[in-house]
């Protein structure tokens, strides 16, 4: 056997609630469920050639096409929301010939707009990384000029009422970025050593900061419409959405269960064991080439009926609470799409030529996979200090050919094996530590085990920690 992992857990989540030991089931939770904000955070940028930026920008006025298709159809009777802009998709999407010849209309007239195609080719030369809030800063000065470029071919073709034009005013701001050389300023600056990246960065967030601030305040005051959800999501939120959605075609959707080290700290108690009144599952673990598993019986593949089951083994991954956040390039780290949407959407051009960000995947596929993989568990395995005291392991559940958004499907076993021992809280009652005694008499009966021990969690004043003691006197009659 390797190490022991504790897992807390509250009495309703074992018990009543879920019947987590009864069934004997381990839940892998998304990120949003989790405590910390920060969970998965990856500080990405993009730096790119020419063809990798048009095709980002291509994809931006894809997805921006097909949410305002929705809301042609649907106005304000079906809610849009984030999931519905359609970043996953390619142009082989679109269900019809003439829904594809209209979006090949729009597509160009967007990237032959003299001031959009000078923004993007300003932007290929940049000789520094362009991170998260500048590359907002130049969606927000694109919006409403592509969504102008998209209704003026809706209107042409008679699918928008003239009524539904946008102004040509709007595209004075691209115009002003353009016409005073933006994007070559900042490269000035930086390349003449008059600013480094980490303040043209500051200004970027600054920027988003009162942005965020501006459509706080006309929300409050009623310059934003209550009663337009969708055109406002459209108009105003589309592409600080596009950008944190774009973000998930990097890495596959994860999930996970956390464990720790250690069961003494007495805020981990407070917390994770429900204020004392839960219990704390000791675990252990199989050692592999000194690493740690735990075998678990969940979804191993997908059939033609469905899902395949079987035992996988599971590493326990340390939370890394010191290094920081990784760096992501993220036209190097599309690996959520298959091959075809990548080479459609994102690595070539329409003449048939391959950027460069392709290349370190085309010439060495194994040890491109191997990198992006080893970024990906980086990724979630990082955690500010602040965290610190709760010297956390995880197992990590991901899959990218099997929907796992369902909670049964990220619902796991274990073996009773496994199972080594469990703690009782300091508050936790007497009626909930009988049930458990009641559930593990009976699985170690079923498992003919006599091994298994119980503890009292308690308060040590000379240690000033929660210590536990052995419930010696707590024993099963023997049916073997």
């Amino acid at each position: 056997m390797g190490k022991s992992f504790y897992r807390f857990r509250s009495a309703n989540n074992l018990l009543d609630g879920y019947s987590e030991l009864e069934k004997q089931t381990i839940y892998f939770a998304p990120p949003e469920q989790l405590n910390d904000p920060m969970e998965g955070y990856r500080d990405i940028f993009w730096r790119g050639d020419l063809i990798a930026w048009k095709n980002l920008f291509s994809h931006y006025i894809f997805c921006l096409e097909r949410l305002s298709s929705l809301l042609l159809i649907s106005g304000e009777d079906y809610k849009i929301d984030a999931e519905n802009i359609p970043v996953f998709g390619s142009t082989d999407d679109l269900p019809t010939d003439s829904y594809k010849k209209l979006f090949k209309k729009i597509k160009a007239r967007f990237l032959e707009n003299k001031d959009i195609s000078a923004l993007i080719l300003a932007i290929s030369q940049r000789s520094t990384p362009i991170r998260r809030e500048e590359l907002g800063f130049y969606y927000d000065c694109i919006h409403m000029p592509a969504l102008k470029l998209i209704f003026d071919v809706y209107i042409e073709e008679n699918l928008s009422q003239e009524s539904n034009r946008i102004d040509d005013k709007f595209f004075a701001g691209i115009s002003s970025v353009v016409s005073n050389d933006f994007v070559g300023f900042l490269e000035k600056l930086i390349s003449d050593g008059k600013a480094e990246q980490i303040i043209i960065d500051k200004l970027f967030k600054a920027k988003t900061h009162i942005k965020q601030q501006c459509n706080l305040i006309d929300r409050y005051n009623g310059t934003i419409s209550k009663n337009e959800p969708n055109k406002n999501l459209l108009m105003i939120d589309f592409p600080s959405l596009y950008l944190s959605r774009l973000e998930e075609i990097t890495f596959p959707k994860w999930y996970t269960s956390c464990f720790m080290s250690e069961c003494e700290n007495s805020s981990v108690w407070g917390h994770y064991g429900n204020n004392h009144t839960g219990m704390c599952l000791i675990f252990d673990s199989e050692a592999i080439k000194d690493r740690s598993y735990l075998k678990l019986k969940g979804i191993t593949g997908q059939g033609r009926s469905g899902p395949i089951y079987g035992d996988k083994m599971m590493e326990f991954h340390p939370i890394d609470y010191k290094n920081g956040f990784g760096e992501i390039d993220f036209f190097n780290s599309i690996g959520s799409l298959p091959i075809p949407v990548l080479n459609t959407m994102w690595y070539m051009d329409e003449a048939g030529n391959t950027s460069a960000c392709a290349n370190k995947m085309n010439v060495d596929e194994n040890a491109w996979r191997s990198n992006y993989w080893s970024s990906f568990i980086r990724g979630l395995t990082v955690k500010s200090k602040d965290w610190e005291y709760e010297n956390e392991y995880r197992l990590i559940l991901h899959s990218s050919i099997t929907d796992l958004s369902e909670k049964d499907r990220r619902t796991l076993i274990y073996d009773f094996s496994s199972l080594k021992g469990i703690i009782f809280g300091i508050n936790t009652k007497e009626e909930d530590k009988l049930k458990v005694i009641k559930i593990i008499e009976d699985k170690c009966n079923k498992h003919s085990r006599s091994d298994f021990k119980f503890y009292q969690a308690y308060y040590c004043a000379d240690e000033n920690c929660i210590k536990s003691v052995e419930m010696s006197l707590v024993k099963f009659s023997s049916n073997m």
